[in-house]
């Protein structure tokens, strides 16, 4: 558009000018006219020595939660670059991308970082794509296009947060928990007595206090260092699962897990990829990552059923929890805060 009105302009002064014999009019009318192949010709000898790429090619966030990235944009070349337009793609897998243009400046002999903001809606991985730049003249009337070929990865989390999982003194006698170390035979602690909330197990309620209070009251454990508890993943309908169904699976499975680790050393998670069985141990957050990691990066297709342990936990792709094939919980995108809150005994 500003090119056709300098060409318009351009003419109409010459028009005018002529016409009227007046040479102001003829001089701006000759002036467009060199300065605009001037300006054609400067842009892409800029665009000849500029280079980007992202600051970094993997990174992490969180869900819903701003995150600044830089480009960074290389100039070899010894005039400054004013303007340039970077198009960047960022896409989940198996999603329409989405397209943003980045606008910077870039230094003579040297290095600039140009930052821009991203807050990811949904858990997952993002692919970053740097499709091509534009370098602008100083009168930003020619942008000179030039390919480019960067990728990055965002690798996307849930907010760290726990389910209420109540846990009996026996909860490790079945295929829930396997018993990983011994403790002398003593019985875990008393963290704290508390008032009983739905789901809690009865074989917790203090007897004594709950007498005197009029109301049940219930014994909170300490964490039983000696258990590793077991979870299966199934899933095989991944590849048909919808992003929110994603998303909801692995806000499900960060909050299940960090849940389990209250009652327990570690929680060790398996599933089915091309027919192997997986197994990895979540012990904390940092591991918690790491397998979500792995499954981001796993096509959706590579996954399959597992055998469910007769009295194991297992979480489906569509966001089931069961135990031994008696479904627990169906969690859903719309109540997921409301159902994560609630409280669920899962040590009986």
């Amino acid at each position: 558009m500003k090119k056709l009105l300098l060409i318009l302009l351009a003419a109409a002064a010459f028009y005018v000018g002529g016409a009227f014999r007046f040479a102001p009019l003829m001089i701006t009318a000759g002036m467009i006219v060199i300065i605009m192949p001037i300006m054609f010709a400067l842009s892409r000898a800029l665009g000849k020595h500029i280079s980007a790429d992202f600051k970094s090619s993997e990174s992490a966030a969180v869900k819903n939660t701003e995150l600044t990235r830089a480009l960074v944009c290389e100039n070899g070349g010894g005039l400054p670059v004013s303007r340039f337009r970077a198009e960047i793609t960022a896409e989940y897998r198996g999603e329409k991308p989405t397209k943003f243009t980045l606008i910077g400046s870039a230094e003579p002999k040297g290095k600039t970082e140009t930052e821009f903001k991203i807050t990811p809606p949904r858990c997952g991985l993002i692919r970053l794509e740097l499709k091509k730049i534009k370098v602008c003249d100083y009168l930003n009337i020619f942008a000179a296009p030039k390919k480019a070929s960067a990728e990055a990865l965002i690798a996307v989390y849930p907010k760290e947060r726990e389910m209420k999982i109540s846990f009996a003194p026996e909860y490790g006698s079945g295929g829930f928990a396997e018993r990983i170390g011994a403790r002398g035979g003593e019985d875990s602690e008393i963290r704290q007595l508390r008032e009983y909330e739905r789901g809690d197990s009865a074989r917790l309620i203090h007897k004594n206090l709950s007498a005197r209070m009029g109301e049940p009251w219930v014994k909170e454990l300490e964490k039983q260092a000696d258990y590793i508890i077991n979870l299966n993943l199934d899933l095989s309908s991944a590849a048909e699962a919808g992003p929110e169904e994603l998303d909801t699976f692995y806000e499900v499975l960060s909050a299940l897990c960090a849940g389990l680790l209250k009652g327990a050393a570690a929680v060790n998670v398996s599933f089915s990829v091309n027919g192997a069985e997986c197994s990895r141990a979540v012990r904390g957050a940092d591991d918690m990552r790491g397998l979500l990691l792995e499954l981001y990066k796993t096509e959706p297709e590579a996954f399959a059923e597992t055998d469910a342990p007769t009295d194991g936990l297992t979480l489906s792709a569509d966001s089931v929890l069961s135990r031994g094939g008696e479904r627990i919980m169906k969690f859903t995108a719309e109540n997921l805060d409301e159902e994560l809150g609630r409280f669920y005994n899962l040590g009986v």
